[in-house]
């Protein structure tokens, strides 16, 4: 019998109510206030709770500080990015309908979120930073939507009309913002229906797109809010390229990566990109070793991979991972298994491309104009790069590109460096340093000891070979940073091959004031993330296939560099 899957509404439900059970009334109070904003930061947040300890009869709330952290940190908070935490939809309008009916707040608790929003934003709104200007835009906007709703409609109804028709990404954008104002701009349904219309005209979905601006128009040659007149395309036909003229800014980079509560790019996806790549063909030979570390067999392969042209000589080859289905962590019995290696479970890739390599200093350094590494060299492989790094990497080459390439989820990384291989290493029973570059000292299995280089070597070291997918080094030299948060095991992994992204909860109890607290909240996005492969530094057991780290994501050793991946089938489609 099929499980029918829970409605979003059901869900965010259940999470208020599990909230409210664990922490009590007040915290729900603030969580309720929280909800005003359409993203919160901890100083945000921290202002709402020094402004609004009392209901509008003046009667104290009794909210404790601790509350501040509790809300960011819980399941009704989504991190979309540094400082940065969204409600989902469903969550913010239930609080919200919480907040307005209850006769302790009301319209008078929203009327005064209003102003201390709208007051609260008029720094952020004369900044140098345009990102921080549209953050404090559409918190403006979503403050008068509530107490001057005609204004707030014309404001959004003016920034459709100085759009270019073109920019189908920020019309997607504005289309989806637009969504959350379903409640307060009621009145305005010809802006909410042209906005939809819009959304499904970027996103190529041409019927519906003419179905909607047809019911905005009846009848009539234009659509007018607020006295505004709103374009319609002459022609519902998409531009040739989805990212014309689009800019990946940190805040929604993350949100295209996943992180945020709703993920534009999964509005994307459902599009047909249609990206020609000349795929070119090269051939290497893998090798089989026994537990003494011989080689017992040779191979040839080819393998499909597309090159990305950086410019000044810097390539990025992308190779093609074919998807499938693998057995994912060690068997109870493997030497040097950690407990978090299991259980062993069945996980479904699909097909994503993977740098050949890791990335090099030379790539970082033309993509940031940096190289942080200890151990200079160009075809060397950048290191002393933190997680926050390796991610800030992504989203700028991902602009310059207009491809979206991000970091491989952990499931990625496993699959593609067992390339169809049950063994300790993609090798065999061992490794030794004449294949892989670790510290020597310490052995695996039957293997002698080796070379200790203390040091990186060149991504495409000429003794080392690559597996059969043709990725080289995927065991030592560097550990390469996964999206995923750390989990103990693997009980609840995805199955799908997609990144395991979950809030870890910060014990607070202990802390004593809000100096404090504002520091633990301002690093909450120091969770743990994953580390994969081993390095230079370390034995051959931290080098397994299945062998998994964890460290914080601010931090940055020599030790510590990634390769990128780029989705062909989950994120958009490929035509090769």
């Amino acid at each position: 019998m099929s499980r029918v899957k829970p409605k979003k509404s059901e869900i965010a439900q259940r999470r208020i109510e599990s909230f409210t059970k664990r922490f009590g009334k007040a915290h729900l109070h603030l969580a309720c206030h929280a909800a005003f904003p359409l993203a919160l930061t901890p100083d945000l947040l921290y202002c709402l709770w020094v402004n609004f300890q009392q209901d509008i009869h003046g009667t104290v709330l009794g909210i404790p500080w601790i509350a501040v952290g509790d809300l960011l940190l819980s399941p009704l908070c989504d991190e979309v990015g540094h400082e940065l935490y969204e409600m989902s939809l469903p969550v913010r309008n239930q609080l919200l309908e919480k907040l307005q009916s209850n006769q302790c707040f009301g319209k008078l608790r929203i009327d005064q979120l209003s102003n201390f929003l709208l007051e609260y934003v008029q720094k952020q709104l004369l900044s140098d930073d345009p990102d921080v200007q549209d953050f404090a835009k559409v918190q403006q906007w979503i403050a008068l939507a509530y107490t001057q709703p005609t204004q707030a409609a014309r404001e959004l109804a003016l920034a459709f009309a100085n759009l270019d028709p073109l920019d189908t990404a920020e019309l997607v954008r504005m289309a989806s913002l637009t969504e959350t104002f379903t409640q307060p701009l009621a009145d305005f349904q010809p802006l909410l229906i042209y906005a939809r219309g819009m959304g499904k005209f970027a996103r190529g979905d041409l019927a519906a797109a003419k179905a909607q601006l047809k019911q905005a128009l009846k009848g009539r040659n234009n659509i007018q809010v607020a006295d505004i007149n709103l374009p319609v395309p002459e022609s519902i036909k998409p531009p040739p390229n989805y990212f014309t003229n689009f800019k990946f800014s940190r805040r929604l980079f993350f949100k295209y990566t996943g992180f945020g509560a709703v993920g534009l790019l999964t509005a994307v996806a459902t599009r047909q990109l249609s990206w020609t790549l000349q795929l070119k063909t090269f051939q290497f030979q893998t090798v089989t070793v026994n537990a003494q570390g011989i080689i017992t067999n040779r191979r040839d392969g080819e393998a499909k991979y597309f090159e990305e042209i950086l410019g000044n000589d810097v390539i990025l080859e992308m190779v093609q991972i074919p998807g499938g289905t693998f057995t994912m962590g060690s068997p109870p019995d493997e030497a040097q298994r950690d407990d978090d290696e299991g259980p062993q479970h069945e996980v479904t890739v699909t097909d994503f491309f993977m740098g050949r390599y890791a990335v090099t200093q030379a790539q970082y350094q033309h993509v940031m104009g940096e190289n942080p590494s200890s151990f200079k060299g160009n075809n060397r492989p950048v290191e002393t790069v933190s997680w926050n790094n390796a991610i800030e990497f992504c989203r700028k080459l991902s602009e310059i590109t207009g491809r979206i390439y991000r970091l491989p989820s952990e499931a990625e990384w496993e699959y593609a460096c067992r390339a169809g291989t049950t063994t300790p290493f993609h090798f065999g029973d061992t490794i030794t340093t004449d294949l892989v570059n670790y510290n020597g000292n310490y052995t695996y299995a039957s293997a002698p000891t080796g070379d200790y280089r203390q040091q990186t070597v060149d991504v495409n070291f000429p003794s080392f070979n690559p597996n059969s997918f043709g990725l080289h080094q995927m065991h030592g030299n560097i550990w390469e940073w996964c999206l995923d948060t750390w989990h103990d095991d693997y009980q609840a992994a995805p199955s799908d091959g997609s990144a395991w992204i979950e809030q870890q909860k910060a014990i607070l109890s202990s802390i004593e004031d809000y100096n404090i607290l504002s520091d633990k909240i301002k690093t909450s996005n120091q969770i743990y993330r994953l580390l994969r492969g081993g390095s230079w530094d370390l034995g051959p057991g931290h080098c397994r296939s299945a062998y998994r780290h964890w460290v914080v994501p601010d931090n940055a050793f020599d030790y510590f560099g990634f390769r990128v991946v780029v989705s062909a089938a989950r994120t958009f489609p490929f035509t090769l």
